[in-house]
């Protein structure tokens, strides 16, 4: 999807386009109208002072005084020309020389403006007014070439349409600019939100511009919610496996009693085992899950040696010898919860059916890489092979690593990650191998 600022961009670089374009025409137009009310207003000028150089006989025949007349009007082609006319005589002026203009009749106090060709290629406009002098009908029609004008006219156009382009250019450019800087704060919330995905967060900064801050306020709401709800399920986890352990030693003191049938006794003292192992491993669970913040990236300096410390506890029965291969000063861009809840799961494995030896192996490159082995008596091929297979739901019908490795699996499948699990070369045991990417993939 297109970005907002591309969208302002190409809106605003199309609205000015259209609003120059507007403008470039108005003007243009605007200022050939005035040039030709201009041009209009002194041919009536000229008009008039040719209509006071025109005389009369007593035979009633008129004649135009040349010596009260432009000397531009007797100049060969000029570009300025007049037709006096009445009912039976015509007089044009020397500069028209040969050529003959089309005059349309008027009546008296009338005048007409008309476009036509003249003389060498010339445009003309013709201005065209009847008056009465000495009770006689005149027609005066003065004309001036208006290709000079329109030069000019073109020139302005060009020159306008230039500086136009000019402005436009740098328009945009400050607007680029003054946008970019209008969406320096979403910047900045996009960089919040992905160091906040990587754990380096813990809320967003809500200092944005009023249109932005209900939005980082209801985001920061749901994150404390998701870190409630989250530390919540948890506690009632861990409640609940403690409320199941009283009624469970309550059964098995009466299933220890001779008061059962055998068939009864002994499918209730399997069920009892059950519960108390899925209860044991909530606990497990609640213990090395802990009630860190959400979205704290798990570092191996401060949480790796108190999870190994509390496995130890928890196997204290067992003597294993732990090898770890990791990185001590390295981050790991992995939430501090799922890491521990992999470790956790994966060791605790390992510790349960291990002999005496145990082996931890991280490393961090273009992916995050975990391997865990033990020297316990391993797995057959055709349950490996059910291990592997995605979407199978690997509970405690594999007999030795059921528990944890559900856990495991819903948080490779969320980091769309790979697991894999053999026989360890090394140890002979049971070997896991995971990679996890080092962003997750929103799909």
């Amino acid at each position: 999807m297109q970005s907002i600022a591309s969208k302002l961009t190409a809106g605003l670089i199309l609205s000015l386009i259209i609003a120059f374009t507007a403008l470039w025409i108005l003007v243009s137009f605007s200022v050939q109208f005035m040039a030709k009310e201009y041009i209009a207003s002194r041919l009536e000028h000229d008009a008039e002072v040719l209509l006071n150089a025109i005389n009369f006989d007593q035979n009633g025949v008129f004649s135009v005084e040349n010596s009260r007349t432009d000397l531009i009007y007797k100049q060969p082609f000029s570009g300025h020309y007049y037709v006096v006319s009445s009912a039976d005589r015509s007089i044009s002026s020397r500069s028209l020389w040969d050529h003959k203009l089309q005059i349309t009749p008027v009546k008296i106090g009338q005048k007409t403006q008309s476009f036509q060709p003249g003389p060498d290629q010339q445009s003309l406009l013709l201005l065209s007014a009847a008056y009465q002098k000495q009770k006689h009908k005149l027609t005066i029609s003065i004309a001036e070439d208006l290709n000079p004008i329109n030069k000019n006219i073109e020139q302005f156009k060009y020159w306008f349409a230039a500086l136009a382009a000019g402005m436009l250019m740098a328009l945009v450019l400050i607007q680029t600019l003054i946008l970019r800087k209008s969406l320096t704060p979403v910047n900045r919330i996009h960089t919040d939100l992905k160091l906040l995905q990587k754990g380096r967060l813990k809320k967003l900064n809500t200092e944005a511009p009023g249109e932005l801050q209900p939005l980082l306020y209801e985001v920061n709401h749901l994150l404390g919610i998701l870190e409630q709800r989250l530390r919540r399920s948890r506690d009632a986890l861990s409640d609940l496996a403690h409320a199941i352990k009283k009624p469970l030693t309550v059964i098995k003191q009466i299933t220890d009693k001779d008061l059962i049938p055998e068939a009864t006794h002994s499918t209730l003292v399997q069920q009892t085992e059950y519960i108390q192992q899925i209860s044991d491993h909530i606990l497990k669970r609640a213990r090395l899950a802990g009630h860190s913040h959400t979205g704290t990236l798990f570092s191996f300096a401060d949480d790796l040696a108190p999870l190994i410390k509390t496995l130890e506890m928890m196997h204290s029965q067992k003597t294993i010898r732990l090898t770890i291969n990791a990185p001590k000063d390295l981050p790991c861009p992995v939430d501090r919860e799922d890491m521990l809840e992999l470790l956790g799961n994966l060791l605790d494995n390992a510790y349960k059916w291990a002999n005496n030896e145990v082996i931890l192996s991280i490393d961090i490159d273009s992916e995050v890489y975990i391997s865990i082995e033990d020297d316990g008596a391993g797995i057959d091929l055709d349950k490996i092979s059910e291990l592997s297979k995605r979407g199978v739901r690997m509970d405690e019908k594999i007999q030795g690593h059921g528990f944890g490795l559900a856990i495991i699996a819903d948080i490779v499948n969320d980091y769309r990650g790979s697991i894999t699990f053999k026989h360890s070369a090394d140890l002979g045991g049971f070997k896991a191998d995971i990679v996890l990417p080092l962003q997750r993939n929103n799909k």
